[in-house]
């Protein structure tokens, strides 16, 4: 991370190496510290024309920008980078002169032409380094075990923490596995699991954000009977407020039990017992793995609580039709605290 009086950048580290090649934009995401005083906030790449970065200026959510002074830079492609590259920031504020901040840092690409990948977290000190972060103030840290893990504290939580591995052409025939757990939900809606064929959102100028994503998920959602499998094609609202792009493929229950205490519960007890509720499925302190079979033939989704016996695929699509050709692998988790302790891919 690098931090600054006037600002930091949660996925770039001063003098360290970053992981390009999942998506074809590569993401530069972090926070102003003083965004009611900020008119502007400009940045060059490698001594390249200044161009504007979209923040939020406002005390809500703004389309993927979380907290007020969040920004997500999407203007930079992955092919204009080079092996080293210095990123510089100007802060506009009025006539007050604002310093630039310049950030050196290189790049390495995902080589791997195969859909294989093993989360190594030792000796790694920067999330960057082993996956391109899209949204999120990822971080590497330690559990109360010592166990290392990729991590989105509670307080850091928000909409889509994306983090992905792997490269952006891989097709199909492989299998993703992965052991994650939930430190905790922040609202009733709210998801977790495994994002594949991933393709960047629709791109914008440094004026606005777009939100426009294409993707497929297979994960747990709050919003659903528990588990599902599904593809976003540049999904996005009409005008009149109806959803396109959506092709959900097939869902399932994780914990019956769960599903209709909490259906129940989230409605009348969340506002009175929030440390209680919400209740989910998707129980939070736990660790569970998951299974996400990605074949020409079929998608099979599983997840169970770590230390128990694997039980049969809780979502099945035979002979899907694919919505995506290509895209990367990685994890997806909204409105929630996270731990990521493996992520595995595995070619057939």
């Amino acid at each position: 991370m690098f931090s600054a009086d006037k600002l930091e950048v949660w996925n770039l580290t001063p003098n360290s190496n970053a992981l390009v090649g999942a998506q074809r934009i590569f993401n530069v995401v972090g926070r102003l510290r003083s965004p009611h005083a900020t008119i502007k906030l400009l940045y060059s790449l490698n001594n390249g024309s200044e161009k504007s970065v979209w923040f939020n200026a406002n005390e809500k959510r703004s389309t993927r920008l979380e907290y007020h002074g969040d920004f997500n830079i999407d203007t930079i492609e992955a092919a204009d980078l080079k092996p080293r590259n210095r990123l510089a920031f100007r802060i506009v504020n009025g006539a007050i002169e604002q310093p630039k901040y310049d950030l050196i840092f290189s790049t390495h690409a995902i080589l791997e032409e195969l859909p294989q990948f093993r989360l190594n977290l030792e000796g790694v000190d920067n999330p960057e380094q082993v996956g391109q972060i899209v949204d999120g103030k990822w971080r590497v840290s330690r559990d109360e075990n010592h166990e290392p893990c990729l991590e989105i504290l509670k307080e850091d939580a928000g909409l889509d923490r994306i983090i992905l591995f792997g490269r952006h052409d891989w097709t199909t025939g492989y299998e993703i596995t992965a052991r994650i757990c939930v430190t905790a939900w922040t609202t009733n809606t709210h998801n977790v699991g495994l994002v594949f064929k991933w393709n960047p959102h629709l791109q914008g100028d440094g004026t606005h954000l777009p939100s426009q994503w294409s993707t497929g998920l297979g994960y747990y959602y709050s919003r659903c009977p528990g588990l599902r499998i599904r593809f976003g094609v540049d999904v996005h609202l009409d005008k009149d407020g109806n959803k396109l792009g959506d092709h959900i493929l097939q869902e399932a229950t994780l914990s019956w039990w769960r599903r209709w205490v909490g259906r129940f519960g989230n409605k009348v007890f969340y506002k009175a017992l929030p440390r209680i509720y919400p209740l989910s499925q998707f129980v939070p302190g736990v660790q569970y793995r998951l299974r996400l079979i990605v074949r020409p033939e079929k998608y099979a989704l599983t997840v169970w609580k770590n230390g128990k016996k694997e039980p049969h695929p809780q979502v099945l699509v035979l002979n899907p039709i694919e919505k995506l050709a290509c895209g990367s692998t990685g994890v997806i988790a909204l409105n929630c605290g996270v731990r990521v302790y493996e992520f595995n891919v595995t070619p057939f």
